[in-house]
């Protein structure tokens, strides 16, 4: 637009930008999915500048045999023909390649902080979970950490913990219980059951194992543990 204003042509400007649009869509496609994702993100800084000024030169380069060769001779014939290793319109190119990198590298660059940055938020938020859980048995709080926990089965309005220490029973209901453990760890594989992930010896389509106990998959449950279980 700059360019065809300045020569109040558009179209001779947009025809023969066309021919020069391939090399910069490489170029700008190999920076920001290949450089930025394989060295930058990496920390391979020094690699990344490397390979970039590398890049920006040999394309620039490529730039200047299209102008040379193909636009100054068949089209902008009444134009002075420059040396092909004049240093200004060698620079013009590079001044061109940076500015067609500049929007897609600020989005990678700014999708890639932002996936960083919910990460560590998951992190933090995973390492500030509680690792245990708080039933009343027996009149008296049970404080039964989550690792030590084998599977729960509720039996009518009460809820009976099987654990590596013993069994306890509270009065809880299983939906209630779902809201107090972390769902990465657990998942109710019935309407009676709800299941430790990491005590899972085996399973089938139908029923899952722990110790030397079976306990049934729900038929309507199988969808939704499917694909953390099955």
């Amino acid at each position: 637009m700059v360019q065809g204003l300045t020569d109040r042509d558009f179209f001779t400007v947009f025809r023969n930008e066309l021919f020069s649009l391939a090399p910069k869509m490489i170029f700008v496609w190999i920076i920001v999915e290949k450089l930025m994702t394989g060295l930058l993100f990496n920390k391979k800084l020094a690699r990344f500048i490397a390979i970039y000024i590398s890049l920006m030169l040999a394309f620039a380069f490529w730039l200047r045999l299209i102008d040379n060769y193909i636009i100054l001779r068949y089209f902008l014939t009444h134009w002075t023909r420059e040396p092909l290793w004049s240093i200004a319109p060698f620079l013009y190119n590079v001044i061109k390649l940076q500015f067609l990198l500049t929007i897609p590298f600020c989005v990678k660059l700014y999708r890639h902080l932002a996936i960083s940055s919910n990460a560590a938020q998951q992190v933090a938020a995973t390492a500030g979970e509680k690792e245990f859980l708080y039933i009343k048995c027996e009149r008296r709080m049970i404080r039964l950490s989550f690792d030590d926990i084998y599977y729960f089965e509720a039996q009518g309005n009460y809820l009976t913990a099987f654990t590596v220490t013993g069994t306890f029973k509270t009065y809880l209901s299983i939906s209630d219980l779902e809201d107090k453990l972390p769902a990465a760890m657990f998942t109710r594989i019935h309407r009676s059951f709800v299941v430790a992930l990491n005590k899972v010896e085996s399973h089938t389509g139908s029923l899952v194992m722990i110790g030397n106990r079976k306990i049934p998959i729900g038929r309507s449950y199988i969808p939704k543990i499917r694909n953390s279980l099955l």
